[in-house]
Protein backbone atom coordinates (compact mmCIF):
# COMPACT_ATOMS: atom_id res chain seq x y z
CA UNK A 1 0.00 0.00 0.00
CA UNK A 2 1.60 3.35 -1.07
CA UNK A 3 1.94 6.32 1.56
CA UNK A 4 -1.13 8.27 0.01
CA UNK A 5 -3.10 5.29 0.30
CA UNK A 6 -2.30 5.02 3.68
CA UNK A 7 -2.92 8.50 4.50
CA UNK A 8 -6.30 8.81 2.82
CA UNK A 9 -7.40 5.73 5.02
CA UNK A 10 -6.73 7.33 8.50
CA UNK A 11 -9.76 9.11 10.25
CA UNK A 12 -9.11 12.26 11.06
CA UNK A 13 -9.78 12.65 14.65
CA UNK A 14 -10.94 15.82 14.91
CA UNK A 15 -13.16 15.43 12.12
CA UNK A 16 -14.72 12.12 13.26
CA UNK A 17 -15.21 13.84 17.00
CA UNK A 18 -17.11 16.80 14.91
CA UNK A 19 -19.34 14.35 13.44
CA UNK A 20 -20.00 12.36 16.81
CA UNK A 21 -20.89 15.89 18.28
CA UNK A 22 -23.43 16.68 15.15
CA UNK A 23 -25.04 13.44 15.84
CA UNK A 24 -25.78 13.80 19.38
CA UNK A 25 -27.09 17.19 18.83
CA UNK A 26 -29.05 15.87 16.69
CA UNK A 27 -30.50 13.54 18.91
CA UNK A 28 -30.92 15.81 21.22
CA UNK A 29 -33.16 18.08 19.39
CA UNK A 30 -35.27 14.92 18.49
CA UNK A 31 -35.88 13.97 21.42
CA UNK A 32 -36.65 17.76 23.05
CA UNK A 33 -39.26 17.65 20.20
CA UNK A 34 -40.26 13.90 21.42
CA UNK A 35 -41.07 15.12 24.87
CA UNK A 36 -44.47 17.83 23.25
CA UNK A 37 -47.30 16.03 23.30
CA UNK A 38 -49.26 18.16 20.73
CA UNK A 39 -48.40 19.57 17.51
CA UNK A 40 -47.81 23.35 17.01
CA UNK A 41 -48.73 25.89 14.67
CA UNK A 42 -47.30 28.93 14.20
CA UNK A 43 -49.95 32.06 15.42
CA UNK A 44 -49.99 35.77 15.67
CA UNK A 45 -53.12 35.79 17.53
CA UNK A 46 -53.66 38.66 20.30
CA UNK A 47 -54.04 37.98 23.85
CA UNK A 48 -54.46 39.29 27.41
CA UNK A 49 -52.89 37.84 30.28
CA UNK A 50 -53.66 38.26 33.68
CA UNK A 51 -51.68 36.96 36.37
CA UNK A 52 -53.43 34.69 39.04
CA UNK A 53 -50.36 34.45 40.71
CA UNK A 54 -46.97 35.01 41.01
CA UNK A 55 -44.63 33.88 43.77
CA UNK A 56 -41.72 35.06 42.49
CA UNK A 57 -43.20 38.52 42.11
CA UNK A 58 -46.49 39.43 44.29
CA UNK A 59 -46.78 43.02 43.10
CA UNK A 60 -47.35 41.55 39.59
CA UNK A 61 -50.78 39.86 40.99
CA UNK A 62 -53.68 41.19 39.20
CA UNK A 63 -51.34 42.59 36.66
CA UNK A 64 -53.00 42.73 32.91
CA UNK A 65 -50.54 42.43 29.66
CA UNK A 66 -51.25 42.50 26.47
CA UNK A 67 -49.26 39.97 24.23
CA UNK A 68 -49.02 37.85 20.70
CA UNK A 69 -48.82 34.40 20.16
CA UNK A 70 -46.13 32.79 18.61
CA UNK A 71 -47.12 29.34 18.43
CA UNK A 72 -50.30 27.58 19.69
CA UNK A 73 -51.11 23.83 20.15
CA UNK A 74 -53.97 21.70 22.22
CA UNK A 75 -52.28 22.16 25.46
CA UNK A 76 -49.82 25.43 25.54
CA UNK A 77 -48.58 28.31 23.35
CA UNK A 78 -45.97 30.59 23.35
CA UNK A 79 -46.16 33.76 23.63
CA UNK A 80 -44.40 37.19 22.99
CA UNK A 81 -45.19 40.29 25.67
CA UNK A 82 -43.24 43.77 25.97
CA UNK A 83 -43.27 42.84 30.18
CA UNK A 84 -41.06 40.13 31.71
CA UNK A 85 -43.63 37.17 33.11
CA UNK A 86 -41.65 34.98 35.40
CA UNK A 87 -41.98 31.55 34.96
CA UNK A 88 -43.78 29.79 37.78
CA UNK A 89 -46.94 32.34 37.32
CA UNK A 90 -50.54 31.49 37.12
CA UNK A 91 -52.25 33.17 33.95
CA UNK A 92 -55.74 33.76 32.70
CA UNK A 93 -55.87 34.28 28.98
CA UNK A 94 -58.07 35.76 26.96
CA UNK A 95 -57.15 35.02 23.44
CA UNK A 96 -58.82 36.60 20.27
CA UNK A 97 -58.27 34.11 16.95
CA UNK A 98 -58.80 35.95 14.05
CA UNK A 99 -60.61 33.31 12.05
CA UNK A 100 -63.53 32.63 14.75
CA UNK A 101 -65.76 35.24 16.36
CA UNK A 102 -65.33 35.62 20.13
CA UNK A 103 -62.50 35.10 22.57
CA UNK A 104 -61.58 31.93 24.24
CA UNK A 105 -60.83 32.21 28.28
CA UNK A 106 -57.97 29.99 29.05
CA UNK A 107 -56.20 28.80 32.64
CA UNK A 108 -52.63 28.16 32.52
CA UNK A 109 -49.00 28.29 34.14
CA UNK A 110 -45.69 30.11 32.68
CA UNK A 111 -43.54 26.88 32.18
CA UNK A 112 -40.53 29.01 30.81
CA UNK A 113 -39.21 32.67 30.50
CA UNK A 114 -36.80 34.73 28.70
CA UNK A 115 -36.32 38.16 28.00
CA UNK A 116 -34.58 39.41 24.71
CA UNK A 117 -30.98 41.62 26.26
CA UNK A 118 -31.62 44.88 26.92
CA UNK A 119 -35.27 44.94 28.42
CA UNK A 120 -36.07 43.74 24.85
CA UNK A 121 -39.44 41.88 24.35
CA UNK A 122 -40.35 39.13 26.61
CA UNK A 123 -41.14 35.22 25.60
CA UNK A 124 -42.32 32.97 27.56
CA UNK A 125 -44.63 29.20 27.11
CA UNK A 126 -47.81 28.04 29.23
CA UNK A 127 -49.50 24.90 29.80
CA UNK A 128 -52.74 25.26 29.94
CA UNK A 129 -55.17 23.73 32.87
CA UNK A 130 -58.37 21.72 32.50
CA UNK A 131 -60.73 23.91 33.99
CA UNK A 132 -65.15 23.88 34.04
CA UNK A 133 -65.32 27.55 33.20
CA UNK A 134 -62.82 27.71 30.73
CA UNK A 135 -62.81 27.33 27.16
CA UNK A 136 -60.23 24.55 26.70
CA UNK A 137 -62.84 22.15 25.32
CA UNK A 138 -63.60 24.16 22.28
CA UNK A 139 -60.04 25.06 22.33
CA UNK A 140 -58.68 21.50 21.82
CA UNK A 141 -60.93 21.12 18.94
CA UNK A 142 -59.51 23.20 17.05
CA UNK A 143 -55.94 23.03 18.02
CA UNK A 144 -56.05 19.40 18.40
Amino acid sequence: MTTSLLLSKIIDLGEARRQRDRRQAVRAMSSKQERRRNYRRESSDRLFVQIVNCAENPDLVGTTVSCNAVDVSAGGLKVSADRFIPAGCELDLWIDIRSRPGKFFLTSDVRWSHQAEGNGPCEFGVELHEGVATDISEWRAING
